[in-house]
């Protein structure tokens, strides 16, 4: 999303409050917004963007994801 910068922190909140969003961060772009829905299927998605849109006037870049990648972080996830 490009969201004013006096809107950031509001907009993110908000972004951030949906249960299919599982993180979002502030970048140094045109598109200052971005974040990861995660939901069952497509519809679900469209839906979940059609909201954030609508409770902040604010339109959302869909970028589906096209390829997963694993990413060997080093350490275990496991407690």
């Amino acid at each position: 999303m490009a969201v004013p910068e006096e809107r950031l922190d509001a907009v993110a909140a908000l972004v951030s409050d949906c249960d299919e969003v599982n993180h979002n961060y502030e970048r140094e772009h045109h598109y200052n917004l971005w974040f990861v829905v995660t939901a069952p299927d497509e519809r679900r998605v469209r839906v979940v963007l059609a909201d954030i849109e609508a409770r902040t006037g604010i339109p959302v870049l869909n970028l589906p994801l096209e390829h997963s990648f694993y990413i060997d972080l080093g350490f275990p996830l496991w407690c």
